[in-house]
């Protein structure tokens, strides 16, 4: 039985890859590369994401739990869904993922694009006013302000 603190081992032939994620989860996809999420409205019960189109761009939607990076296990707080193009999926292996059938795991690089789709559900008011209060802002839409501010918007001393 594996411990759940050991991550899945490199495929044998395969170099080790400096930097290489490895992200445990579920894929959300149907045979038909479409992913049904819950949106948890009364009348309006799910959201269809769908990859491809016509360029057939293949990939996963995966609903991930954890992952392992430079040989260590981590749980994500709480469930995040991504998306990604890149590799195909492999049987869990490691992290205790194994134990469960049903996971599956990707190899990603740490460079690779992937897109992560977050979900809040709440009332207008605290999902976009709220959260523009001070305190709760991105740390980025600070920048701006901090830097008019310094030297009263000079960049040099002169």
């Amino acid at each position: 039985m594996a411990d759940d603190s050991v991550p899945a081992p490199s495929p044998s032939g395969y170099p080790y890859v400096a930097g290489q994620i490895i992200l445990y989860g579920i894929d959300l996809n149907d045979d038909n590369q479409v992913a049904t999420l819950d949106v948890g409205l009364p009348g309006r019960t799910a959201l269809l994401l769908r990859l491809g189109g016509p360029t057939k761009i293949t990939g996963s939607t995966v609903l991930a739990y954890g992952y392992a990076f430079d040989g260590h296990c981590y749980r994500f707080d709480s469930i995040r869904i991504f998306i990604i193009t890149g590799p195909n999926a492999e049987a869990a292996v490691g992290c205790g993922f194994d134990r469960i059938p049903g996971y599956q795991m990707w190899r990603i690089g740490s460079a690779e694009q992937i897109l992560e789709i977050t979900t809040a559900l709440g009332d207008a008011k605290t999902l976009i006013l709220d959260s523009q209060l001070p305190g709760k802002r991105s740390p980025s839409s600070y920048a701006i302000t901090l830097r008019m501010a310094h030297r009263n918007g000079r960049l040099s001393n002169d």
